[in-house]
């Protein structure tokens, strides 16, 4: 996908929003102005270079990603690991939760990622063992009775 100004701003804009930051708390972050986030999500400038890895490494994500939209989930999901050095191994399997959480709403957050996700599980299905697809079987089933 080619760069696309407005674009940019609407996916900055729905990364803040989702992590629930303020322009001006990102911007404090990030160590920039509120107003020059506003004119990045409003599509009227562009972030420089330096702003870009800035800006994806906040959010976890590939500059790639931050600047096309396209997303690779490989790439994502494998920089996610629990942070041994925190404490217990309870902490570390919370904080790799939280960052899954976080990561997928990053990834699948937007009007078109549920039909992402169900092209990724549906791909991913011929890979899978036995013992895998009856366990994955078993959890949505369980998911649908409490929708």
């Amino acid at each position: 996908m080619a760069w696309n100004q407005a674009a940019f701003g609407r996916r900055l804009k729905a990364l803040r929003e989702r992590e629930g930051l303020s322009m001006l708390a990102f911007g404090k972050e990030i160590g920039t102005s509120a107003s020059r986030i506003k004119h990045w999500e409003e599509g009227k400038s562009a972030p420089s270079a330096s702003w870009i890895v800035t800006i994806s490494e906040r959010f976890g994500i590939s500059a790639e990603s931050l600047l096309t939209g396209e997303q690779d989930p490989e790439k994502e999901y494998a920089a996610l690991e629990p942070d041994r050095s925190a404490g217990s191994e309870e902490t570390g399997l919370e904080e790799l939760a939280d960052s899954l959480v976080r990561a997928g709403n990053r990834m699948y957050g937007d009007r078109d990622g549920r039909e992402r996700m169900i092209e990724e599980i549906t791909a991913r299905l011929p890979g899978m063992s036995e013992q895998d697809l009856r366990e994955l079987l078993m959890i949505t089933v369980l998911k649908s009775r409490h929708v």
